[in-house]
């Protein structure tokens, strides 16, 4: 989905255009989808512009986090997803944006058993930040993941 629907879809959902005010900068889905598109096309320049003017305060550390992400971002076919997760032990990814969407980033993770969700997420009324089992993302052709959790 391209830039402008997928905001708009969003929008539509949350209204963060017409309150942006109600999210603070780590959950205010705009900045998530432009991250996310801007993650996809290596296009910093568009995520520094955006943090800049909207979350000035916040901009240098939310580019710090941009370029470790970069820096460690794959795309990875189902089997290669397979092998970094048992590599790696992943037991839950955690989407930026919708885990319904192809183009959903998902940041590798290893948690104690113990605090894995017991049921689902709720993926229709949350659209950011869904924690799933790696096995639901594998029947994709690709898959999107942010490894800069993960040891090298």
């Amino acid at each position: 989905m391209e830039l402008i629907k997928r905001l708009d879809s969003y929008n539509l959902h949350y209204g963060f255009l017409e309150n942006s005010k109600d999210f603070d900068f780590k959950i205010h889905p705009e900045r998530i989808i432009i991250r996310n598109d801007a993650l996809r096309t290596n296009d910093r320049q568009l995520y520094a512009t955006y943090v800049k003017k909207k979350f000035p305060k916040q901009a240098a550390a939310a580019l710090a986090s941009y370029d470790s992400t970069a820096a460690r971002l794959l795309k990875l076919t189902r089997t290669e997803a397979a092998e970094l997760f048992k590599t790696h032990g992943v037991n839950i990814l955690r989407s930026d944006i919708s885990t319904e969407e192809q183009d959903a980033i998902f940041k590798a993770m290893v948690i104690p058993d113990d605090e894995l969700p017991t049921k689902p997420e709720n993926t229709k009324e949350k659209l950011i930040h869904n924690c799933v089992r790696p096995e639901v993302v594998l029947g994709r052709p690709y898959i999107w993941i942010d490894a800069s959790g993960l040891p090298e």
